[in-house]
């Protein structure tokens, strides 16, 4: 019997203590769009500086000036301590003999939270120059989807309900307002909401559109059903000017790609935007998806107006609010 209390004692403490480190675990610290870079000496003063450089300080497709993906803070392996260890976005980039070939790992929420760590290590400089080559994107993509995510979580936490309801009841589907943002308007299938600033002026867009059942992920089609919902409901101040695609020698000037976001097929298309005969323009980005119960194409669009400010980060706070899109229960 003694035995046996002394056993259950233990346990216990074990239970109380898994428990306790669990609820001990701390808030990640950095600046958004901040990345913490770990990587090896040897690796850092050869030609991968370089090609590192671009996969985390490439600039942003779709803005008007060059502005790079992360804001990126470089240590060296051996300078990695406690102090670093709880920043939101870490990518460690490491030689390990042992290994047959190059390898990514990704883990999340490791000692603090929200967090992502991507490790990338390769046997040698060789076989991690062809890895890095070929995996640049999907490793960018990696990064740059969890700060949004994160972002989206905040929004999902603390947003403006009364305009939420709103952009649902008008069109069917919603998505988590921005807490900043105060102002609305609805039209047919259509609901924008936005701050209605001079500058760092962020934009949400939500509309629906008839799906024919064939393949959505058109750029040309984009652009003219976009042209006509923002001509039709987002005028400008003369009867000549309303929002539209900015276009170079009649060529829009967009960045598109089919990805798979939340498990949902998703048209992803960044471009830049212009008021017409007027003075006003910036980037946009849109998630278009389709709805097959309903016959619908689903688009949810984010832009900002900016013009002496950064816009990376305005433009990923609107693009979070994007990932909260959802079907409501109301009939439309």
């Amino acid at each position: 019997m003694r035995l046996l209390s002394i056993l259950m004692l233990l346990f216990c403490l074990v239970s109380c203590t898994s428990r306790n480190e669990k609820v001990r675990i701390v808030d990640s610290k950095g600046l958004p769009s901040e990345l913490l870079l770990v990587v090896d000496d040897k690796i850092w003063q050869s030609d991968l500086a370089d090609t590192l450089k671009a996969i985390t300080q490439g600039s942003v497709p779709g803005l008007m000036q060059d502005e790079p993906f992360f804001k990126t803070v470089r240590i060296s392996s051996r300078h990695y301590t406690q102090t670093y260890t709880t920043f939101h976005s870490k990518l460690f980039v490491h030689l390990q003999p042992d290994l047959k070939c190059a390898i990514v790992g990704v883990s999340r929420d490791v000692v603090a939270k929200p967090q992502i760590e991507v490790t990338v290590a390769a046997p040698n400089i060789e076989s991690l120059r062809k890895f890095l080559s070929a995996k640049a994107l999907y490793i960018r993509r990696l990064i740059d989807d969890a700060q949004i995510e994160m972002r989206a979580a905040d929004i999902r936490r603390h947003y403006n309900r009364d305009l939420t309801q709103k952009v649902a009841s008008a069109v069917g589907y919603g998505i988590k307002v921005p807490r900043q943002i105060r102002a609305s308007k609805t039209g047919k299938d259509f609901a924008w909401v936005g701050t209605n600033l001079n500058e760092k002026d962020l934009n949400i867009v939500l509309y629906t559109l008839p799906w024919d059942g064939k393949d959505f992920a058109n750029e040309e089609l984009f652009v003219a059903c976009r042209d006509s919902v923002m001509r039709e409901n987002i005028p400008g101040s003369r009867p000549d000017q309303w929002m539209q695609t900015t276009k170079i020698d009649g060529s829009p000037i967009l960045f598109s790609c089919v990805r798979d976001i939340d498990g949902r097929k998703t048209f992803e298309v960044r471009g830049l935007w212009e008021m017409r005969n007027g003075a006003l323009g910036g980037p946009f980005v849109s998630l278009s998806r389709v709805d097959s119960v309903n016959n619908k194409v689903v688009v949810t669009e984010g832009f900002v107006y900016s013009p002496t400010t950064d816009k990376r980060d305005l433009l990923r706070t609107v693009e979070a609010s994007l990932r909260t899109m959802y079907k409501t229960k109301i009939k439309k």
